[in-house]
């Protein structure tokens, strides 16, 4: 009797487990490569649809900043630091990542005032081999 009550247990166990797998597997969602022109401005200024100030002291009262699209919606650029979004804040920029919903990953940033395109603090992986070549 003990056998088959620790044969069940160990079935539902691993029922319950692969169940698990196999639903936090159909949630992964793949991103698509996107180029995007817009400005980045404040989160709060543009989410509540008020006109963005570009001083010392707004910008240090944004809790974070956001690319927004000419069409007018916005996506967060989830895998650049502070600096490097203030740094481009309410300049028009060029950006080309991966965009999930809301979130976009950012591979390259260009502040289109005519400068060499930078790497933001995320390089872009899939470019390695240019890289080292390079040096």
């Amino acid at each position: 009797m003990k056998s088959i009550t620790k044969i069940r247990f160990t079935v539902i166990w691993l029922a319950i487990f692969f169940f698990t797998m196999a639903l936090t597997a159909t949630l992964v969602s793949a991103g698509e490569k996107v180029e995007l022109e817009g400005i980045i401005q404040g989160i709060k200024c543009t989410h509540y649809k008020v006109e963005c100030v570009n001083s010392d002291r707004f910008i240090d009262m944004e809790p974070d900043f956001v690319l927004v699209v000419p069409s007018g919606d916005y996506y967060f650029l989830s895998n650049l630091s502070r600096s490097v979004k203030i740094r481009h804040a309410y300049l028009k920029v060029w950006v080309q990542g991966v965009l999930t919903g809301q979130e976009l990953w950012v591979d390259m940033l260009d502040d289109m005032q005519g400068k060499k395109r930078k790497t933001p603090s995320a390089p872009d992986w899939s470019r390695k081999d240019e890289f080292w070549e390079s040096r």
